[in-house]
Parts: structure tokens; C-alpha cells; sequence
């Protein structure tokens, strides 16, 4: 609905969303100005940036598959209701945010957020990309749980 305004041009929207971009009271007062000079239709030229910019707030990268196309391959059906119930859930959930918190985030900030705390417990847990020194699974031979043993009765005869 906001993009599909931002692209029509509809006034209300152009200036709510400049106004949610920014703090500065002037710059509703810049935006009358550029139409009073110039008309409605110049404000065309800040649809795309302004549409980019939506887009970013959502955690959208403009120049990934969109996140609709993605959910429909896997049968899944998009909806803002959804994307920002995820958002909410991964803010308070993963990130341990508060609600007013995550409320007050952009699903950017939440994002990059989570991508830090992915980061952080990889880097202290591992990951499971990395290759382990054994694998479990693997047979022992006899030998080498006699061996195995004698340097544990070695180790346990160190501590003593």
C-alpha cells in the first residue's frame, strides 16, 4: 500500500514516510515548499528513493529475490501481518528485547541485530560449516582403545 502510493504519488504518503525518515520539523515544510514551486508531479522524482528506502526499513534488499517470491516457492503465502509478526518474535525471542523495544526497531536494525548474535554464538560455540578433529561416528580399533587407555592411566597417574 505504501509503495503503491509512493509510485502513484500520493501526497500524504511521500510526506509520511519523509517525516518517519527523519527528526527534523523542517523538512515537512521543505516538501510544501518543492510543490508549491514545482508542483505535485516533481515530487515524482523521490518515489524511487523513497520507495528504496521502505524497502530497507522492511529488510528488503533490493537487489535479492524478494521475500514474496521466496515464501510462494515454498508454498508459504506473504503478508506484511506475518513479516512483522517474525520480526517481533525474533526481536523478543532470539534478541531477548523487550516489546517496546523491538516495536521501536526497523525490521533492518532487527535484522542486522540477529545477524550479530548468529555471529557472536558461532564464534563462541562453533558452527556446525566446521569440520570436527573426529567424528564420532567413526570405528576404533582395538589398538587404538588400548592406547587410548594407557595414556588415560598415564594421565590419572600425573594427577595423583
Amino acid at each position: 500500500m505504501v509503495v503503491h502510493g509512493l509510485n502513484h504519488g500520493n501526497f500524504g504518503i511521500i510526506a509520511d514516510v519523509v517525516m518517519a525518515a527523519t527528526d527534523d520539523p523542517a523538512a515537512y515544510r521543505d516538501l510544501l515548499e518543492i510543490v508549491a514551486d514545482k508542483g505535485v508531479r516533481s515530487l515524482s522524482s523521490l518515489c524511487d528513493d523513497l520507495s528504496l528506502f521502505v524497502a530497507f526499513c522492511f529488510g528488503i534488499d533490493a537487489d535479492a529475490e524478494h521475500p514474496a517470491e521466496t515464501r510462494e516457492k515454498a508454498g508459504k503465502e506473504f503478508s506484511i501481518e506475518a513479516g512483522l509478526e517474525q520480526f517481533f518474535e525474533i526481536g523478543t525471542g532470539w534478541l531477548g528485547w523487550s516489546p517496546t523495544d523491538t516495536w521501536a526497531a526497523t525490521p533492518a536494525e532487527i535484522i542486522v541485530a540477529q545477524r550479530g548474535l548468529v555471529a557472536r554464538l558461532k564464534a563462541i560455540h562453533g558452527s556446525a560449516e566446521e569440520t570436527p578433529e573426529y567424528d564420532p561416528l567413526e570405528t576404533v580399533s582395538p589398538e587404538q582403545v588400548r592406547e587410548g587407555i594407557a595414556r588415560l592411566r598415564v594421565l590419572a597417574r600425573q594427577t595423583q
